[in-house]
C-alpha cells in the first residue's frame, strides 16, 4: 500500500508533488495547532478542577470549624450557667427560710450542661471544670451537715409561735369568761376557781414558751452569723477555681485572656463582698444584742 502510493507520488509532475507536500505541511501544522490547543485546555481544565477541589475542600474544613466553635459555645454558655446555679447553691445554704429539698433544684436541671463538656472540652478544660465539680459537690455536702441544726432549732421555734398562739386563745377565752361572769353577778367558788386556774395554767404556758423561744432565737443568732460566713467563705473559695477553667475555655474559643488580671479583679471583688458581709453580720449581732 505505501509502496504503491510512493509509486504514484513518483509519477506526479514536479508542480503536483511540491502542492501535495505543502498541502501535508499545512495540514500537519493545522493538526499539531489543534493538538496543542486541545492539550491547553485539558491543561487549564485540570488546574482549574484542582482548584476548586481545594475550594470546595476548604470551605468544608472552614464549615466543619464553623459548627464546632458554635457547638463548643453553645455547650460552655450552658455549662457556664450550670455553675452559676451550683454556686447559688452555697449562697442559699444561709437562708434558712429555704426548704432543704428546694436549695439545689436549679442546680439539679442544669448540671447535666456540665456533663457535655466532658465531651467536646480539651483536657486543661476537662481537669478545670472536674475540679471545681468535685470541690463544689464536697462544699454542699458539708454545708448541709452545717445547716441541720439550725434547721431544728428554726422548726422547733415555728412549734412554739404556733403553742404561743394556742395558749394565749386559751388564756384569753378564760378572761372573757372571767369578764361575763363578771358581769352576770356569778359568784359560784368552782365556776370561778376552774376559771382562775385554766387561766393561770395557759398564762404559765405562754410564759414558758416565750422564754424558749427567747433561749432558741438567741442560740440560732449565735449560730447562724458564724455559719453564713462559713458560706461566704465556702462560695469564695470554690469560685477561685473557676480562674483555670475561665481560662482554658477562653483559649479554645480563640478569645484574648489576660489570666493575672482577671484573677485580681476576682481577689478585689471577693475582698470587697467580704467586707459587705462583715459589716452586715455584725450589725445583725449588734442589733440583737
Amino acid at each position: 500500500m505505501l509502496e504503491a502510493l510512493a509509486n504514484f507520488f513518483s509519477q506526479m509532475p514536479e508542480t503536483s508533488k511540491a502542492a501535495v507536500v505543502a498541502s501535508l505541511v499545512t495540514f500537519l501544522g493545522t493538526l499539531a495547532a489543534t493538538i496543542a490547543a486541545l492539550v491547553g485546555v485539558y491543561v487549564t481544565h485540570q488546574g482549574h478542577e484542582r482548584r476548586f477541589k481545594a475550594q470546595l475542600q476548604s470551605e468544608k474544613d472552614k464549615s466543619k470549624v464553623d459548627r464546632e466553635m458554635a457547638l463548643r459555645k453553645e455547650v460552655y454558655l450552658g455549662a457556664a450557667e450550670a455553675i452559676v446555679a451550683g454556686l447559688g447553691v452555697i449562697a442559699r445554704h444561709a437562708d434558712l427560710s429555704v426548704p432543704q429539698e428546694e436549695l439545689a433544684k436549679e442546680f439539679t436541671e442544669k448540671r447535666g450542661a456540665i456533663a457535655k463538656v466532658h465531651l467536646i472540652g480539651g483536657e486543661e478544660t476537662l481537669n478545670a471544670v472536674a475540679a471545681f465539680s468535685v470541690e463544689l459537690g464536697a462544699a454542699i455536702l458539708k454545708l448541709s451537715l452545717g445547716r441541720y441544726p439550725l434547721l431544728q432549732i428554726r422548726s422547733r421555734l415555728k412549734i412554739l409561735e404556733n403553742q404561743i398562739q394556742a395558749f394565749g386563745q386559751e388564756r384569753d377565752r378564760m378572761v372573757q369568761l372571767m369578764k361575763e361572769l363578771n358581769f352576770a353577778g356569778n359568784a359560784e367558788a368552782h365556776r370561778w376557781s376552774f376559771v382562775q386556774n385554766t387561766f393561770e395554767f395557759e398564762q404559765k404556758r405562754v410564759n414558758e414558751a416565750i422564754e424558749e423561744q427567747k433561749a432558741l432565737n438567741a442560740k440560732l443568732r449565735a449560730q447562724w452569723v458564724p455559719y453564713t460566713a462559713i458560706c461566704y467563705d465556702t462560695s469564695a473559695r470554690v469560685s477561685r477555681l473557676l480562674v483555670p477553667a475561665v481560662k482554658a475555655v477562653r483559649a479554645e474559643l480563640g478569645l484574648p485572656f489576660d489570666a493575672a488580671s482577671y484573677q485580681v479583679l476576682v481577689e478585689e471583688s471577693m475582698q470587697k463582698q467580704d467586707q459587705a458581709l462583715k459589716e452586715f453580720l455584725g450589725g445583725i449581732q449588734s442589733i440583737a444584742g
